[in-house]
C-alpha cells in the first residue's frame, strides 16, 4: 500500500485498514496469516517532514521458547515517526558520543526514511508487527504452563532413543567380549 505523501493535506490525513478492507492483505500474510488486524494511523505533514502515529493490533503464531507449544500471540504495537526523505545514515558509521544513553528520546519520535514521493504503509506496518515479535516467547508470564508436559515428553523420547540404540547395537557391556577370540580348541 503505497501512499503519496505530496497529496496529504496541511491538516494531515488518517488511515484505517484491517482485514475486511484489504490493503495490507498481502504484505502481512507471512507474519499474521489470515488473522485480523486494525491498523489506524494518521499522516500529517510538519515542513519538509511528516508525521506518523498510530497503532497495529493483531495476532501472530509463534512457539514458546520453553516448551515447544503453539501461541498465539497478541500484537498492541504503537508508533510514532517522523517521515523522512532520503536513505538511512551508514549503519557503521561511529557516534560522537560514543555509548552514552539519551533517556529524553526514548519517548521522543523515531525517524523512517522513504525514497521518492511514496510512503509504503505495507511495508512499515510489517516491520512494527515482526519487531514487535519478542526474543524468546512464553506461552506463561512467570512460569510455562507447558514446562513440565514438554520435559517429561523429551525424557520418553530420550529413553526410547536409548532401548533403540542398545537394540541396534547391543549393550555396551557386551562390546568387550567381542574384542575376545575363541579358537577351536577353547582358548
Amino acid at each position: 500500500m503505497k501512499i503519496h505523501l505530496s497529496e496529504i493535506p496541511a491538516e494531515g490525513r488518517h488511515y484505517d485498514f484491517s482485514r475486511e478492507t484489504g490493503e495490507l492483505n498481502d504484505a502481512l500474510g507471512d507474519l499474521i496469516q489470515d488473522r485480523s488486524y486494525d491498523v489506524a494511523f494518521t499522516i500529517k505533514p510538519i515542513g519538509n517532514v511528516f508525521e506518523l502515529k498510530g497503532r497495529v493490533k493483531t495476532r501472530m503464531s509463534e512457539l514458546c521458547s520453553r516448551c515447544g507449544w503453539d501461541l498465539d500471540l497478541p500484537v498492541d504495537q504503537t508508533f510514532n515517526e517522523i517521515l523522512m526523505k532520503g536513505e538511512a545514515g551508514d549503519r557503521r558509521a561511529q557516534a560522537v558520543h560514543g555509548n552514552q544513553a539519551v533517556d529524553f528520546l526514548a519517548q521522543g519520535p523515531d525517524v523512517t526514511y522513504y525514497q521518492g514521493e511514496t510512503f509504503d504503509a505495507g511495508a512499515f506496518i510489517h516491520e512494527a508487527i515482526a519487531l514487535s515479535e519478542p526474543f524468546y516467547p512464553s506461552c506463561g508470564v512467570e512460569d510455562c504452563e507447558h514446562l513440565e508436559e514438554a520435559k517429561r515428553k523429551q525424557r520418553e523420547l530420550e529413553a526410547e532413543f536409548a532401548r533403540a540404540e542398545e537394540a541396534r547395537t547391543g549393550h555396551p557391556a557386551f562390546s568387550v567380549l567381542e574384542s575376545l577370540k575363541h579358537d577351536k580348541n577353547g582358548r
